[in-house]
């Protein structure tokens, strides 16, 4: 038997023991090719407005990557640690060191291939799979297509990461005599110790993090957010390298509950499985505290933008923009013909605006008269202008969204006679005219001279009951090629027909990272088995019930499952109440939504694999 046929042969008969470590790799090169294949889908790069998120989904694929070299190389570090003894052995029967490091290449180079090329085929089945789902559910119209650039992009590039990771692994390779190789297993981890220093690290740079993410608002939220990612990535490491461990000390050390009923069992090794699994941890609240944040933000500006569009005033608004009285006549039939057409009852309000070209003073504003706002005021809600001798700015507490600027404004208003008159802030909680200029509210005697000068033009808004959405829907989609007409129906199918895809998207891709996150912690559970086996063994003997064995091997894996996903929880929650502070929000039910579905995820994800890893686990510690 030559060299290669004993590396083949060792690969395909100890299946079991490369197992764990192939379906993981599989598991990332799946994540990728779907990740890639929706990223560069034809139906999602038409659209103006998705450019956006396609840059940040193919900068999403290259952070994949390079987390994807760290997963594999981890998973491989954690394969050649289990396999001391293997080697060991090997070395005894006459395998030099070069030889061993040679059969660990190839080993490595044998299963990334196969990983590569049976990731990238299930991942061509999930991804169709997925636009299927997406067509028949939710209506979303992404056609199926051949993802050809995705299948090349993936192929080379896992090609490229195994076997630079397969040139790296040998300065991983452990550098030990043969008899500590054989004695691996009986030596023992030795003594778990934690730093209390490296421990408060952890406590102050997440809470220094936390303090200055919550404390921004607006364009602060920018400045502050490379420091804060820093601070939070290293306090997250020394949380579990460090805190954790401390933590587990100090339970440990409290003999009331370290002695109740089967907690001996889950705490006695805890503090070796949160150092094992440091690592493991840190990479995995990373990784998910980014799909929170991702998934959080893009579907929380989504209701943001639906939000403020349903805070306009008027569900119609015809303007006469460029003062055309006949075209505003046509188009005024048009409207109220559509309407009665879809017998759809609205109240109409009709304004008299004077707008005022940009001058030296200011980009164009426009100005209405006090008794026309104070008609306007009785439909919208607003408050009325008592003192019809003043004159006023409306301001409006909200953002740009609402269609109400925020932008300075005049003191004085300059009159066309040369004269001037000071002007008031005058606070109303709906928008009276819809855009991006100020208004002025003006006495009648004022509103005379600017109507003088700068003629009259009329504003048509109408208003109506929310439930007629879906007729106010058709009579806006026949009019969208009228002129001048802004519909709200109209608006929010287009923000919604635009999302929705991309959420689609943003969302399954999210679940995918979570089942492989999941997937990279069950396999590290996997890679301990044999030591839980010899373990139950012994309390199985000694006469612990199946009962008592579920419990207690339920409580481990959860621990393993649910600690680096309650810190990226958190950590989620912050990112998503820097992310609204940008835009002067408050954290919204979205973010705790999206949140709360992918843990219901992870439970389901945690029920299968304890149900899986208990069966096995049991299966070996009854056996004769």
């Amino acid at each position: 038997m030559t060299f290669k046929e004993f590396i083949y042969k060792n690969t395909i008969r100890n299946k079991p023991s490369y197992l764990a470590y192939f379906l993981s790799t599989l598991t990332t090169v799946m994540t990728f090719f779907t990740f890639l294949t929706f990223s560069n889908h034809p139906s999602l790069s038409e659209s103006s407005m998705n450019q956006f998120v396609i840059v940040g989904m193919n900068l999403s694929s290259s952070i994949i990557y390079i987390f994807s070299f760290f997963y594999v190389l981890y998973s491989m570090d954690i394969f050649l640690q289990s396999r001391k003894k293997e080697f060991g052995l090997l070395l005894i029967q006459g395998m030099s060191p070069k030889q061993l490091r040679k059969m660990i290449f190839q080993e490595n180079t044998i299963v990334g291939f196969f990983a590569t090329v049976i990731g990238i085929l299930a991942g061509l089945v999930f991804s169709q799979a997925l636009l299927f789902l997406s067509k028949k559910i939710l209506t979303i119209q992404l056609a199926f297509y051949f993802p050809l650039n995705s299948i090349v992009i993936t192929f080379v590039a896992f090609t490229i990461l195994f076997f630079l990771i397969s040139l790296f692994i040998q300065f991983k390779i452990p550098k030990m005599d043969v008899q500590e190789l054989i004695k691996s297993e009986d030596l023992g981890k030795g003594e778990v110790k934690s730093s209390k220093v490296k421990s408060i690290f952890a406590l102050l740079f997440i809470g220094v993090g936390y303090a200055i993410a919550l404390y921004a608002q607006g364009m602060q939220v920018f400045v502050a957010m490379i420091p804060v990612v820093l601070m939070v990535i290293i306090g997250t490491y020394f949380l579990f390298n460090q805190l954790s461990i401390l933590a587990v000390t100090q339970l440990q050390k409290n003999k009331q509950r370290f002695w109740k009923k089967t907690n001996m069992l889950v705490y006695s090794d805890l503090g070796f499985r949160m150092k094992d699994n440091a690592r493991s941890f840190f990479l995995v609240a990373i990784i998910t505290t980014v799909v929170f944040a991702a998934i959080g933000s893009l579907a929380g500006l989504k209701e943001m933008t639906v939000a403020s569009v349903n805070a306009m005033t008027y569900d119609f608004y015809l303007s006469d923009f460029d003062g055309n009285q006949e075209r505003l006549v046509n188009n005024l039939e048009a409207v109220q013909s559509e309407m009665d057409n879809q017998d759809l009852n609205m109240t109409e309000l009709r304004m008299k605006v004077v707008y005022v070209p940009e001058s030296k003073y200011q980009n164009g504003y426009r100005v209405i008269s006090t008794n026309g706002y104070n008609n306007i005021a009785k439909y919208t809600k607003n408050k009325k202008i008592l003192d019809t001798n003043q004159s006023y700015r409306l301001n409006i507490d909200s953002n740009l969204l609402s269609g109400q600027p925020q932008t300075s404004y005049l003191k004085e208003l300059p009159l066309p006679d040369g004269t001037s008159v000071p002007v008031n802030n005058f606070e109303v909680e709906k928008v009276v005219l819809p855009g991006f200029q100020n208004v002025y509210v003006v006495p009648k005697t004022v509103y005379s001279q600017f109507a003088k000068k700068y003629g009259i033009q009329q504003e048509i808004g109408w208003m109506g009951n929310p439930k007629d959405h879906a007729q106010q829907l058709k009579v806006a989609t026949h009019l969208k090629e009228v002129e001048g007409l802004q519909s709200k129906p109209l608006i929010i199918e287009s923000i919604t027909e635009t999302y929705t895809p991309v959420l689609f998207v943003g969302f399954f891709i999210g679940a995918i990272f979570f089942v492989s996150a999941g997937s990279f912690l069950y396999f590290r559970l996997y890679s301990d088995m044999a030591v839980d086996i010899q373990k139950f063994k012994i309390v199985y003997k000694l006469g612990l019930s199946r009962k008592e064995i579920k419990k207690t091997v339920y409580r481990q894996v959860g621990i393993l499952f649910f600690t680096p996903i309650i810190v990226s929880s958190v950590h989620g929650l912050v990112a998503l109440k820097a992310m609204y502070a940008l835009f002067n929000q408050r954290l919204q039910m979205m973010a705790f939504m999206i949140i709360g579905l992918f843990l219901v995820i992870q439970i389901i994800y945690y029920l299968i694999a304890s149900h899986f890893y208990f069966r096995k686990l049991y299966q070996e510690v009854t056996a004769e």
